[in-house]
C-alpha cells in the first residue's frame, strides 16, 4: 500500500497517511496484531497498539499516528509492519 509520512508539527509524532481509500476492520486487525504479539486497546473508532516502546494509534482509515517518534524513515517501517497486520473491511 503506498501511504506518505508526515511530522506532525510541533510534536515528537508522525503520521502515516494512505494515498488509496482504504477501509480496515478494527476488530479483526485488533485481533491480527494481537497475535503478532503487540497489546492492543480497542477503542470505537480507533486500535491503540504498542509497538517498539510507543503508543500507535490507527483508524479504520488506515492513517496511522505514531508517538514518540521523530524519525520519518523508522516511522515508515513503522506504519509498514503495522499496515501487514491490519485486516481490510
Amino acid at each position: 500500500m503506498k501511504f506518505r509520512v508526515e511530522r506532525i508539527c510541533r510534536s515528537d509524532s508522525m503520521s502515516a497517511i494512505p494515498m488509496e481509500k482504504v477501509r480496515f476492520d478494527l476488530l479483526a486487525s485488533a485481533r491480527s496484531i494481537e497475535e503478532k504479539g503487540h497489546a492492543v486497546d480497542v477503542q470505537e473508532l480507533y486500535l491503540i497498539v504498542r509497538i517498539d516502546g510507543m503508543e500507535v494509534t490507527v483508524y479504520a482509515s488506515g492513517r496511522v499516528l505514531m508517538h514518540p517518534l521523530n524519525d520519518k524513515a523508522r516511522a515508515k517501517e513503522l506504519a509498514q509492519t503495522l499496515f501487514a497486520m491490519m485486516v481490510p473491511e
